[in-house]
Formats: C-alpha cells, structure tokens, sequence
C-alpha cells in the first residue's frame, strides 16, 4: 500500500490491495512417456508407485489451490490410485473478478470435513486486514456440499484449526480501539457449520487445535494454553521457541514444531512436561494431523519418534506443503496455472491463463516415487445450489439503505453505480486505464527512479478530458536524504507485490483499456460486515497502489482532480507517484535516524524498512500514540501472524506466492526484486538486480535476517525467549532503531540493474489481442448502428465518428433493488451485486464494450442480471399502421470477453401485424475469438423497436459465472428478404 500511515483505528475499514502473483512452470501437456495417466493421476504405475494394495486403500488426500475463478477444494483418494478432483469451489459473488485468491485447508478428524479460510490474495498487502477480513467454510468432502461458517476471520497459515474431533476453529486478530490486539476464536461444527463458542483472549493466540473436551488448545503469550471460554486461559507450558506447528496424538499428548537456536525441533507435551524429539534443518520439515495420531515429513533423520507413541515420520527431500490422512502421499507442489504471470481472466475459452489448471506434485511415501497430475476443473462452484447466496446487510438493512444511510452518495446513472468515497468512479467511461505491457512499465520504473520519466501526455490523453501533462511534472522525483537514488528493482518489486504490474482492472490484459486497478474490493465495516460496493475502502489506485490522496476524504490532503484522473488511468504517472511515495518514507525513517545496515541507497537490501513503511507506514509525530515512533509491528519478522520456518520468499520455489501471507511485505517485495515475475508467456517481466560477483546474475540478495532481529527492550519484545515476542501488540512494539545484518558494499549487495536508457523514449505496446476495429460495420450507410458507448468518443484508442451520427441509444439495467417474496414470506432487495459484476474493457468495437458473466434464471437469482437494450430511436422507423421495415440483425462481438450464451429478445415496435417478441440463445463464441459481426437474422420492425440482451438463462446456462457475456455495438442493416443463414430470425 503506497501511502500508508493509516492510525489504529483506522485499520478497522482497510480495504484490500492487490497481492504478488508467483511465476510458475505453467501447465503443460501430459508427456509422451506416460500416456496411461487420467486427468488429475499422479502416477502412471501406481502398482508400483504405491503397492499392489493401493486399490482396497481408504487414505484420502485434501488440499487448496487458489486462481481467479476462487479457492478450489481438491480430494484425491488412494482407492482411485490418488488421482485429484476438485470437490468445490470457494467463492464469493461480490468479487468476481478481484484476481487470484488464496487460503489455507484442513480436515477434521474423521476426515469428513474439510475447512478452509480463504479470500482474494490482495488481502495481504492491507495492514490489519489479513487478520479480519478473510472467509471461512466448511466442505463435506463426501458431498461437496459447502456450509459458509463465519465472515471475517483472519488469513494465516494457522488457521484454520483442525484436531480429532468435527469442530473446528478459526481465528480473528484485531487492534482495539485501546490499541490493544485481541484475538477472537471461533469454534465451528464441521457437520452444521454453525458457530458453537466465540472466546475473545488478549493478545495473539495463535496454532488454534479443537480438544476432545470442546475447548482450544492454542499459543498464547509465549505459552502452550487451554482456552476455557470466558474465563482465563490456563497455561500448561512454557515453550523453547516460536511455533509453527501443532498436532494431537495418541493419549493427548501434543507435538509442536518449532524454531529453537536457528533449527527447526519438534517437541512432545505429555500433560506434565515437555520433551524434544530432535531437530531438522531450519524449513525442511512440517507437521500434520493424521487419521490416527500425527506426521513429521521432510528431512526427519534427526528426529526420533521411538518414544513419542502416535507420531509417525516420513521422509522427503523438502518441507512437504500437505500429507494425505493417513501419511501415505505427500504433496510437494500446489501450482494453479494462473501463477504463471501477468493474466486475465478474459480470453478465449483456450488461453493458458484459464483458471482451474493446476498442477500437482506429490510423493508416495512407500516408495519415495514422485508424480506430478495435470488437472482441468470447470471455473465454477460445482457446490452453487448447496451455498445460501445472501445479499450483505448491515443492522438488517440491504447495503443500499445501509451505504445511503452513512451519508455516501450514488454518484452516477447506471452502469457507474458507485457508492465511494474514491475520487475517481468505477464503471466511468471517460476514466479507463490502459493496461501496459510490461516492458513500458519496466522503462517507466528504469527512468521514474532517476527523475528522468518526463514523457508528454496531450490534452485528454486516454480520453479523461484532463489537461496535458508529465508524469514527473505532476509528480516530481523527491531527493534522497543522503542522497543517491531507489534502486529500480525495489521499485519493479512493489509493483510486482502490489498489482502484478496491472494499472487496469485483473479483466483488462496488456492493449485493453479497463477500469483502473482499484485495491477496494468491498468497503468494510466492523463486526464483520462487508459491503461489496466500495463503501468504505482507502482508494488505493493503479500499479503502484497510491492510496493517500485518493478518497475524498483523505486525511491531509487530497489529490486535485488532474493528479487524481492522471494516477488512477496512466501507469506511468502512478509509478512517478509511487516513488514519490516511497521516497518520502525512505526520509521519515532518515528523519528519525533509522537506518540498514550502512544505510547506502544503492544496495537493495538496505530498503528492508522503507518497504515496510511503505506498506503500513512510518510513524514520526512523538505527540501521538503514547510517545511511539518508527514502523509498525504487522510487518516485524517477529510476528508470530508468519510461520518462524519460512525461507526467503520465492527463493526455493515459485510456489510460494500460492500463500503469501506467510511473508510480511517488504520480504514479499524483496523476493519480487530477486526473482522477476513472470507474463503469460513465461517471460521475466523486468531484468534481475546486478551482482557483482556474478555476471550471470545467479548470486540471491543478502536476506539472512533474524527474525528478532528488530526486537529488544526498546520495542517492549523479547527476542529468542518467546514465540510471542510482544505480547502488548500495539504501538510499544513499533521499532525505531537502526539495524545491521551485514556488511553491505557494492560487490556483497544487490544493486540496480537497467534495462532501458535513461532519456529513451516510451517502448511500443506489446498487445496480447489486436488493436480494436473502429467504425467498420456491415452494410451501407443506411445501417443503423448503435455502440454502447454514448459518446464514441470517449474510447481510448482514437476512434472517433465519422459515421452518421447514431439513430438510438444504448441502456443498461441493473438487477439493482428487485424486491421479492421468498417462499417462507420474508422480503429480500437484491442489492448491487450486478453492478459489481460489471465490467468495462477497451476492446471489441470502437475500442469499448460491457462484460458481465452468466448465470441462471431463477427468482433468487435475479440480482445478477444485466440488460442491455439497443433502441433506435422512433423517428426511423414506420408508425403503427404502416409497414414495418425489415432489417437485418448484426451483432459485434469482440475477440475476448466473450464466450458464453447470451439470451437476445427483439421487440419488434407497436405494431398491428401480429409481430410478436422473439427470443434467441446466442451462444457469443461462435466468433471463435475474433472481432466480428454476427447475423442473428431478420425481423419486421416499427416505431418503439429495439434488441435486448441478457446474461441470464435457466435452460442455458448450466455454469454459473464461468462465462463472459459482452455487451458491444448492434448493427440494423436494411433488408429487402428474411435471412437465409441468419440463426435466430426469419421474418
């Protein structure tokens, strides 16, 4: 988040920002060499792989893998040799869209159940919303059917918690307004889904394991703890190290995984003391609950087990990610084939970056042989009719009355519905982004670091009606205390982290236009309830995130309406505001003596605590917050939110940006700065930094820290005595030192690395679809052409009209505010959701059209529907009484963003001759991918005429929301006969 320095309470109403996307080995053909193997089989012989007895086996395996289309829940059983298959799909309707999500599985201990937290990944660039703001579920893994739990629990890698029994907990950890954390344990029926017991501690409580006798085993204040409801926790032992791992065993007893004198150790509690088993290799084992008792995998040769009754060992070369229940398969890799680069999730039905293809690699531990399964899942929730689909209410009230009644406005007409305090509205036509390639954002970067990113834009560039202007005279370079520059791949980092290098919306690919990125996925309220229409979001804006500056009710300042317009829609003015941004932390941690290491700025490691800064701000005003200053303890590596065993992020596996709140910010960033993200098409977006003593560039940054390295008296934090290592968790633990970890010079440091002249001009677009057509339509000019925007003019591509001008009009309706009676005689409004689930794309025909996606035809569902109507307007058409007039009906439909069965209605006028209203299922992609006019066919028309189209369909639509519905430009072309070949009408 650019910008940051949010105050305590105000981390309440954080909204979300977008989250790295890992570069991956995408998904590839199955090899020649194994043709036996079925969809999601992980190996070709499992006689051989797993034992004869494989068949009659009853181990199941469960694990999560997020994408765009949401968290999928897949299962693979011994029995079917452990071939996967996805058993649901978690999602929320009020996000789509939002990018790829994340989350964390367990099973309960019959291995019925599956729960699971999950939420968009952008989550964990939002200080204070990882900890409140996630969803949680449970799934019947015989069924599928999934039980919505409980909103706004927090995402980490402990949560949630599952033991030998069929309750489960999640866990919520917040800052009250007393600027004391508290964290809230919600224990939930795995069967119901219903919430059984709400214990509210202080502190963080983390590692949260259900007992046999319904209360919580847990960590709390250095200590293994029992919760007892309202009452105190009651500690049962001090622990040697911080925790990352808990398990029940045999007879109560419980392991834990910890981090003790740079090892990782396993340790057995028996009820009366605490005994250590071994230790491994820091980050080369994990710990899992089995069907009976519980697993060490990894590299387990010094951990010995003899006497620890329960807990079984199994090896492998690395820390495994999952084990199945009963230890016989553990799964190595997770890798959706979205983490592959810079996507969309709008394209051709055969585009790689499809969401639900994951590859899977995992190991059979009878044999030791690996397998890697290729799995194809539909980008839907298999589960849909199972799930209670209910509008967000605040108090009993729909989001509407609920956002009007806070005083926030509707700003715009259909389709720019936009409850928000943010200066720049969503859906707004002349306010489009134009999503760059990644070598223009890789030369913005290489010349906005040195003040050199001057490029001109004209008076209305992209159409905003904004004066001329320069990214670096609107935002000018500020100078380094100190002096000396951000090296480049700092800055390329935060982009990666903050929006995988999108300044337009995850629909909009690079050469689109579309929304700008914006971080509000729903504004927030306390007491977990969301509202999905950016109610009460902090505005973080474009590639870059600037988020101060942006609401129109920004604390201190607020950016004018040029600044604002020229952040939200040109990638390269955000990036000069971004370095502004982090410019300026870089000297509010100079200002209060802060420095890294030798404190130069051309080494990248040195930028650890300005990144971090830039995420959650630096606190500098001494007056406030009880005399505190510095940075905040989110992001201290001492949190016990992050497991004490991780490695550099990226570094051992791309995989790691499947979970990335395992890492706080600035080590995410500096694992970007490292390891370059990579675009569709497997290709680095930008260069790695410069090692001296390496001209390959092989050489890692510098990034062995101590995780108590920012952590003495000073911030009120004992470091290497506790896994809670500041137990107060409010401003007392906020660091405001110097540290060093090395000695940093030029040939034992990152530094920058360049890939464009300073002074070079702006690289071409490299588009991933074609330049959009401009006014190219059948006929002559007696055709009747009417395109969906308003004004032509406002396209960002420099398509203007030279056609006659339009005879009708284009309109949109929202599913917006149906009230209807359900069949138990409760009243429900519909809400916004359709208006969250509409989109704007520069592509198709001069250069814009509206997507939403599918769905299906049933009075609950009635809330998704959009409509779009092209009217022509009256006085073309014959009266009632004449003859009508036959046209022939063309619609465009663009080269992406469309690929589902849309339901088109032609109205033919008031007429007498018996026309009737006719509808046609048009399935949208038999344009096969390419800008195109489709006949429909041929209709009588008169005065009141018009064509409809929506993106609801009962019979026709059997996936919901795995299908995109464009709305583009309708063509009514004069016609002396019916079609012939036209597939819906003939008249």
């Amino acid at each position: 988040m650019a910008g940051g320095r949010p105050s305590v309470r105000a981390w309440a109403a954080v909204a979300v920002l977008a989250a790295g996307l890992v570069p991956a080995t995408g998904i590839v053909a199955e090899a020649a060499s194994a043709p036996s193997k079925g969809p999601g089989q992980l190996f070709a012989e499992p006689d051989s792989s797993l034992g004869r007895n494989w068949r009659k086996g009853t181990d199941v395996s469960v694990i999560g893998a997020g994408d765009t289309a949401g968290f999928h829940i897949l299962r693979a059983d011994e029995s079917s040799g452990f071939a996967y298959k996805e058993v649901a799909l978690l999602q929320e309707d009020a996000l789509s869209g939002i990018g790829l999500w994340t989350g964390y599985v367990c099973t309960t201990g019959s291995g019925r159940y599956a729960a699971a937290v999950y939420a968009p990944s952008m989550v964990t660039n939002k200080p204070g919303m990882a900890g409140k703001d996630a969803f949680a579920a449970v799934v019947d893994l015989s069924t599928g059917k999934v039980t919505k739990a409980v909103t706004g629990v927090e995402l980490a890698y402990f949560s949630p918690g599952c033991g030998s029994t069929e309750d489960v907990a999640f866990t919520r950890s917040e800052i009250g307004d007393d600027g004391k954390g508290t964290t809230t344990v919600y224990d939930v029926s795995a069967a119901t889904g219903k919430v059984l017991r709400t214990t509210t501690v202080d502190g963080q409580f983390t590692n949260p394991l259900p007992d046999a006798d319904g209360k919580d085993l847990g960590v709390l204040h250095g200590n293994l703890v029992k919760l007892n409801g309202k009452e105190r926790p009651t500690a049962l032992a001090a622990l040697p190290g911080q925790v990352f791992g808990l398990a029940q065993s045999n007879g109560g007893a419980i392991d834990l995984a910890v981090v003790e004198e740079g090892k990782d150790a396993v340790h057995r509690w028996d009820g009366k003391a605490m005994k250590k088993l071994g230790t491994a290799p820091i980050g080369s084992l994990g710990l899992f609950s089995q069907t009976t008792g519980d697993l060490v995998a990894g590299v387990t040769d010094g951990i010995d087990t003899s006497k620890a009754p329960g807990l079984a060992k199994a090896v492998a070369p690395t820390k495994p990610v999952g084990a199945s229940r009963s230890g016989r398969l553990l799964t190595t890799a997770v890798t959706p084939s979205q983490l592959n680069g810079v996507l969309s999730k709008v394209g051709p039905v055969a585009d790689a970056s499809d969401a639900g293809q994951i590859e899977i690699t995992a190991l059979a531990t009878a044999t030791g042989d690996t397998g890697t399964a290729q799995l194809s899942v539909a980008a839907t929730d298999a589960t849909a009719a199972d799930v209670d689909d209910v509008e967000p209410t605040f108090d009993g009230h729909t989001e509407h009355q609920s956002l009007m009644a806070q005083g926030v406005q509707l700003e715009n007409e259909n389709p720019n519905t936009h409850y928000s305090n943010c200066i720049v509205p969503r859906n707004a036509v002349d306010a489009q982004a134009l999503q760059p390639s990644t070598n223009m954002v890789e030369w913005a970067v290489d010349q906005a670091v040195h003040g050199r990113l001057t490029v001109t834009r004209p008076d209305n560039y992209l159409s905003t009606k904004e004066p001329a202007h320069s990214p670096q005279g609107l935002f000018p370079l500020v100078a380094l205390t100190g002096g000396g520059t951000i090296p480049a791949q700092v800055m390329l980092g935060i982009v990666a982290q903050e929006s995988n290098l999108k300044q337009a919306s995850w629909h909009a690919m690079p050469g689109d236009a579309g929304n700008p990125t914006l971080g509000d996925y729903f504004g927030n309220h306390d007491d977990m309830h969301h509202y999905p229409i950016y109610g009460q979001g902090d505005c973080g804006y474009g590639i870059a995130q600037v988020t101060a500056g942006m609401s129109s009710s920004s604390g201190g300042f607020t950016y004018s309406a040029p600044e604002a317009y020229a952040i939200a829609t040109d990638y390269a003015a955000n990036i000069a505001a971004g370095t502004q941004i982090l410019s300026k932390t870089w000297n509010q941690l100079k200002s209060l003596d802060m420095n890294v290491n030798s404190g130069a700025t051309n080494h990248i490691e040195n930028w650890y605590m300005a990144l971090w800064g830039y995420n959650s701000g630096v606190y500098t005003d001494s007056s406030l917050n009880d005399g505190h200053v510095g940075v905040g303890w989110l992001n201290n590596p001492a949190n016990p939110h992050y497991p004490a065993d991780r490695q550099p992020f990226l570094r051992a596996s791309y995989d790691d940006a499947r979970t990335p709140g395992n890492w706080p910010y600035q080590e995410r960033v500096l694992g970007w700065a490292e390891t370059p993200q990579l675009t569709y098409n497997a290709t680095p977006s930008y260069v790695k930094p410069y090692f001296a003593t390496s001209p390959l560039q092989t050489t890692q940054l510098n990034l062995s820290i101590d995780h108590f390295l920012f952590c003495d008296s000073s911030n009120s934090c004992i470091p290497h005595q506790t896994p809670d290592a500041c137990p107060a968790e409010n401003s007392s633990c906020w660091w405001h030192k110097s540290v060093s970890w090395f000695s940093d010079t030029d040939t034992t440091s990152g530094v920058e690395n360049l890939a464009f002249a300073l002074g070079s001009g702006e690289p071409p677009l490299n588009r991933k679809y074609s330049q959009p057509p401009c006014n190219s339509a059948p006929g002559t000019l007696a055709t009747i052409v009417i395109d969906d925007l308003p004004d032509p003019n406002d396209n960002v591509f420099g398509c203007n009209e030279s056609r006659v001008p339009p005879k009708g009009k284009f309109n949109l309706r929202l599913g917006d505010n149906i009230v209807y009676t359900r069949s138990d005689g409760s009243v429900r409004a519909t809400g916004d959701i359709a208006v969250i689930d509409l989109h704007q794309i520069g592509g198709g025909y001069d250069g814009h059209f509206w997507f939403t996606h599918n769905n299906t035809d049933t009075t609950t569902n009635q809330f998704h529907r959009v409509t779009a109507s092209w009217t022509i307007d009256p006085g073309y058409l014959p009266r009632l009484g004449q003859q009508g007039q036959r046209f022939d009906i063309y619609v465009h439909i663009p080269d992406h963003g469309a690929d589902g069965i849309a339901l088109y209605t032609v109205n033919p006028g008031y007429n007498n001759a018996g026309e009737p209203v006719r509808s046609c299922p048009y399935n949208q992609g038999r344009a096969n991918g390419a800008n195109a006019w489709m006949e429909l066919g041929t209709v009588q028309m008169w005065a009141g005429a018009s064509l409809q189209a929506d993106n609801i369909s009962q019979t026709y639509n059997l996936n919901l929301g795995d299908k995109d519905i464009a709305f583009d430009a309708v063509a009514f072309v004069p016609a002396s006969a019916p079609s012939t070949t036209g597939p819906c009408w003939k008249y």
